[in-house]
């Protein structure tokens, strides 16, 4: 951070109204996109902490926010490319009206009920996007802060379903074909995880295998000729919770998987994604009405 913004002032535990972040940076004057400065948290010990409202503490003072996590420690340089920047994450939504002027606040009320329409997609729809060759994401979700699940389509035209995260020399990604019966796979495996790996449920660290626990394991349908799995793992009791999506092919007995942290709202993020993968077919198939 110093040799990034050597006009700044850095200090260790640095007091941003009664919240002490690990690591302060606070630039001379308010800077864009950063605002005041940017305030270092760094995840290791403390797995209850709410990293929503710390964020939002930070935002409401001005403060940009970065979280680090064990792995962004793995080489000599710290991996900072995921800051929450203040700009535009600390615009009020359009709910939050307080100090806007009187005009201002009078325009964005809504003065009739929303309305709803229903319109019936058919299977046409893609062919409206010029996108030949091109994979096209259809849907992402988040589950840890730089990793993610997405439903994408393939330039076969093939919808297909897989997980990304970034690392430090670009980012890793797997997909894999999805079938039908995928959102029902992805929606049972989401109960589970929600209850043996952030519910009562889960083992206590005794009972738990020394070395990658599994704690949950959804089948995916795969093909004829490779085999896919999405599991929940400990790699040791009382680690965090890894996901992890793998495809094996069965003629050659090659196999590949990526694996990132879960957070708890990976659980809402699997139930979104099942229900965008199971509209995805739909709408490919030309049966669904969307609102």
């Amino acid at each position: 951070m110093e040799e990034e913004f050597p006009d700044a002032n850095i200090e260790l535990e640095g007091n941003v109204n009664g919240r002490f972040a690990d690591v302060l940076l606070t630039f001379p004057e308010p800077r864009s996109p950063y605002g005041e400065g940017i305030a270092v948290e760094a995840q290791y010990m403390n797995k209850g902490k709410d990293i929503e409202g710390v964020t939002e503490h930070y935002f409401e003072h001005s403060y940009s926010v970065a979280w680090l996590e064990e792995d962004d420690f793995t080489t000599h340089d710290v991996d900072l490319s995921g800051i929450l920047t203040l700009w535009p994450n600390a615009l009020p939504d359009r709910r939050e009206m307080a100090g806007y002027s009187d005009v201002i606040q009078s325009l964005w009320k809504e003065t009739t009920p929303p309305v709803e329409l229903e319109v019936p997609i058919p299977g046409e729809y893609w062919a409206s996007f010029d996108k030949s060759g091109e994979w096209i994401t259809i849907a992402e979700r988040d589950v840890k802060v730089r990793g993610s699940i997405r439903i994408v389509k393939s330039p076969t035209d093939e919808i297909t379903f897989g997980a990304s995260k970034a690392t430090r020399s670009g980012g890793e990604s797997l997909q894999v074909q999805a079938q039908p019966g995928d959102p029902d796979h992805l929606r049972e495996f989401a109960e589970e995880v929600e209850s043996v790996a952030f519910g009562d449920a889960r083992p206590a660290p005794e009972k738990c295998e020394p070395e990658w626990h599994d704690l949950a394991t959804a089948w995916l349908t795969g093909t004829d000729n490779v085999v896919v799995w999405l599991s929940a793992t400990l790699p040791s009791p009382t680690s965090d919770v890894v996901l992890q999506l793998g495809k094996k092919n069965k003629l050659t007995g090659s196999s590949d998987r990526i694996s990132m942290k879960m957070r708890p709202y990976a659980v809402d993020s699997l139930h979104e994604i099942a229900d965008l993968l199971e509209r995805a077919f739909a709408v490919e198939h030309g049966t669904t009405v969307l609102k």
